[in-house]
């Protein structure tokens, strides 16, 4: 392993959950296809405005404009998106 390997920082893992949650917001066209990476979330702008927030894990997903601030969704709307994404 070379110096500059070692030195590059690792990415956080997203599950297959997470990953299915977000893609079932886009391709259900509540948000945008712009996700990154924000205080340990999974941010995805929201079409009628503020942001949806993903867990890591897919265990939580919230709306809102801030993380701190924001609302958790249901898990019945989770599960939904969740089977959209796959």
């Amino acid at each position: 392993m070379g110096q500059a390997e070692a030195m590059t920082p690792t990415e956080p893992a997203i599950s297959p959950r997470a990953k299915a949650i977000a893609d079932g917001l886009i391709r259900t066209k509540r948000a945008i296809n712009d996700a990154a990476l924000d205080q340990g979330m999974l941010g995805l702008r929201c079409k009628k405005g503020g942001y949806y927030w993903v867990s890591l894990n897919g265990s939580r997903v919230l709306r809102g404009w801030r993380l701190f601030d924001a609302d958790e969704l249901q898990p019945k709307f989770t599960a939904a998106m969740e089977r959209a994404g796959c």
